[in-house]
């Protein structure tokens, strides 16, 4: 009897060691989503080739700017989620002279990332979600001047491209309702539709160009997340 008493004490012991690792129960249900503010620093780095039109030309585009983010992230369950990873950046110039002469160039861009999230690891203080999706790159540049020789006095130039992407990150949960992390982002995007526009005050042209190029994005996110 008294074994049968000492096994008893021994198995409720474990039992309570082992709860104790385990998620509380306000835990054990995950939060039904999370809204995270970004701070990123995106660089997105294009190689391809077209026509403009005329003989192959080989076009190399290169954008970096801070940028600042939304993310919505939905639990379905502890181990998997899906996500919404957007940021937008901006950044202009103006230019003036003594003379009757001044520029304008300004840069619009934007990142977005959409796709499941699997958390390789989701403790109470320590979480680390791995998202694996697709990758959309957008940017926008104008520039206007006194004189750009035969192209006349300003360019429009447009580019979105597409792809695979993901992001590596880590959480540091202090409380039920807010969180910090950090994470990096990388991208390639195998897809592009690019259009160039320019003239003056009296003529205009463009081109376009649909074609499979080569481009790839870093970004590393620091952050704060609210849970909902």
């Amino acid at each position: 009897m008294k074994k049968i008493i000492a096994l008893a004490a021994l198995v409720f012991a474990a039992g309570l060691v082992f709860s104790q690792e385990d998620a509380p129960a306000d835990e054990a249900k995950p939060e039904k989503f999370d809204l995270e503010v970004t701070v990123g620093f995106p660089i997105h780095w294009t190689n391809a080739e077209h026509d403009d039109p005329g003989p192959l030309i080989e076009d190399k585009t290169v954008t970096a700017n801070t940028a600042l983010g939304l993310s919505l992230l939905f639990n379905f369950t502890r181990k998997v989620g899906l996500t919404l990873d957007t940021d937008f950046f901006f950044a202009g110039k103006i230019m003036g002279f003594a003379s009757d002469n001044s520029n304008y160039n300004s840069l619009f861009g934007a990142n977005v990332l959409f796709g499941p999230v699997i958390y390789l690891y989701n403790g109470s203080f320590l979480r680390i979600p791995l998202a694996i999706g697709a990758h959309l790159y957008y940017f926008s540049d104008d520039l206007w001047m006194p004189d750009i020789g035969a192209s006349g006095n300003w360019i429009k130039r447009q580019d979105l491209q597409v792809g695979p992407g993901a992001y590596l990150g880590i959480q540091f949960h202090f409380n039920n309702n807010i969180y910090i992390f950090s994470r990096t982002n990388v991208a390639i995007d195998v897809f592009r539709w690019h259009k160039t526009k320019w003239g003056n005050s009296t003529t205009d042209d463009s081109d376009t160009d649909i074609e499979f190029a080569f481009g790839w994005e870093v970004k590393p996110v620091i952050g704060i997340g609210v849970k909902f």
